[in-house]
């Protein structure tokens, strides 16, 4: 019986470190993606500053013509700059959140996997415990056959209520991944 509770510790240690380590992930990856934009905004800002800069510098002999060509020619240019720097943005973050869509579907596998590793454990335990149970009450009296039976079946309702319960879980997180997905590639288009 010390085996399986050690089993069962284990199954639940592995689950939570899963769990840890892709959430620890995801962060740095959105922490990775807020600097990455905060440093593009900082480099829109300064070409601006030095496109603007460029302006008030022309010579001011220039004819209007020559002037406002000048001006127009740096407004497209900020008007490209704009483009790609909003371009870098929605390709970082869509790269973000696919990755973090694939992180979240390997995590839900995990657990799946760590849900069945706990209900296996969960039956050896209840096995094991209704045989030190059997051992016990193995006396010539029926009535301690017939609350064995019982313990017995209780046991067995309430690991198959359990189990039921796992795989509901493991569904809905499932399905919580998947619409994430569809919402990804919503956004992505």
């Amino acid at each position: 019986m010390n085996d399986a509770a050690w089993n069962l510790t284990q199954a639940a240690r592995e689950t939570n470190q899963a769990v840890t380590e892709s959430v620890v992930a995801a962060q740095k990856r959105n922490i990775a993606l807020a600097q990455s934009v905060l440093e593009n905004s900082i480099e829109l800002l300064k070409s601006h500053a030095e496109a603007t800069r460029g302006l008030t510098h022309e010579p001011v002999g220039k004819s209007g013509a020559a002037a406002f060509d000048t001006i127009v020619e740096s407004a497209v240019a900020a008007q490209e700059r704009n483009m790609q720097y909003a371009q870098s943005i929605v390709e970082s973050a869509t790269e973000v959140l696919k990755t973090n869509i694939e992180a979240g579907n390997a995590l839900a596998q995990t657990l799946v996997e760590q849900s069945q590793k706990q209900q296996e454990v969960w039956q050896t335990l209840a096995q094991e415990s209704l045989n030190a149970y059997m051992s016990f009450v193995t006396a010539p009296f029926s009535y301690y056959q017939q609350a064995a039976e019982t313990a017995r079946s209780v046991t067995l309702r309430g690991m198959e209520t359990a189990q039921h319960v796992t795989r509901q879980g493991a569904e809905a997180a499932q399905k919580a991944v998947h619409q994430g997905q569809k919402m990804a590639e919503a956004a992505a288009k």
